[in-house]
């Protein structure tokens, strides 16, 4: 009697785990990440300044979601990621189906208010040039100032995305190093750790797939660590969305989990949805221009 109740149990306890982990039945990734920008006709100079880490960002970001997911989720089905590295980032590529036939599209590049810049030259994609929809349920821009609060004007995005990540102020991009600081009895000692932007990629991932955080709390907690206290200088981290119902219950996108996320497009139409939103942190003292550097 004993050993069937043990047996009960250990069935009991494959099923919960069985459950808590049947994540979505597929998954897929773009990126884009410019480095190295063409050159002005007019100077033979680069028309933008070299963005170091944004590859590394890139791959950061992809090689995660293929650990986490193959991990925790076995059973979902998980195409190879597609990644467009420099010249390949076009606008014309950027703004065609190919970016709306994945679910999580990564762009890392410079931008501007309501506008992020592609290659060769003098390419800029505003708002109203790209709409992420199709088949892409969430987006992150890794660009500057693209959703500043006040002046960003954030619905043209939307054609079925549940959300995006991105930045209203200044974002960071620094290289690998190591942090030291004291530490121990009478705070004698020294202690250290490694720091890079491209954490910010891994942390968001990971507590968005393993730690089962909604994706904003995901996003907001990767920057707060790796990122803010940077040079002295915050950021805002942001999410924009649209909000609403959707198959008859009220559904808040910055809340969504990966394991419980709606596998489909949403808000569409006028009439689906009650309104946009965004949520922000602003994590020590944003900087919102070159100047502030």
């Amino acid at each position: 009697m004993k050993k069937i109740v043990l047996l009960l149990i250990f069935f009991a306890f494959c099923l919960a785990n069985a459950v808590v982990n049947k994540g979505p039945s597929s998954f897929s990734i773009v990126s884009f990440a410019v480095q190295n920008f063409a050159n002005n006709p007019s100077t033979g100079k680069p028309w933008a300044d070299t963005l170091s880490t944004s590859i590394d960002e890139s791959n950061t970001i992809v090689n995660t979601f293929v650990d986490q997911i193959s991990s925790i989720y076995p059973n979902t089905y998980f195409p190879t990621p597609i990644k467009f590295h420099n010249a390949q980032v076009t606008k014309s590529v950027l703004t065609s189906n190919i970016s709306d036939n994945y679910n999580f599209v990564y762009i890392n590049t410079h931008g501007n208010v309501n506008f992020f810049i592609a290659q060769p030259y003098n390419e800029y994609i505003y708002n109203y040039n790209k709409k992420f929809g199709g088949n892409t349920y969430w987006a992150m821009i890794k660009a500057c100032l693209v959703f500043k609060n006040g002046e960003a004007n954030q619905d043209p995005w939307f054609n079925g995305v549940h959300s995006i990540i991105g930045y209203s102020s200044l974002s960071w991009g620094y290289q690998r190093y190591k942090h030291y600081y004291r530490c121990g009895f009478l705070n004698i000692g020294q202690c250290s750790y490694s720091r890079a932007s491209y954490y910010v990629e891994r942390d968001f991932v990971t507590n968005w797939i393993r730690e089962k955080q909604g994706i904003w709390e995901s996003y907001k907690n990767a920057v707060y660590k790796w990122i803010y206290k940077e040079r002295g200088i915050g950021v805002e981290p942001k999410i924009v969305y649209r909000y609403g119902y959707v198959d008859g219950k009220f559904f808040d996108p910055w809340e969504e989990t990966f394991e419980n996320s709606i596998q489909k497009p949403v808000f569409k139409n006028p009439g689906e949805y009650t309104g946009i939103g965004s949520r922000w942190s602003t994590m020590g003292t944003p900087c919102y221009s070159v100047s502030c550097k």
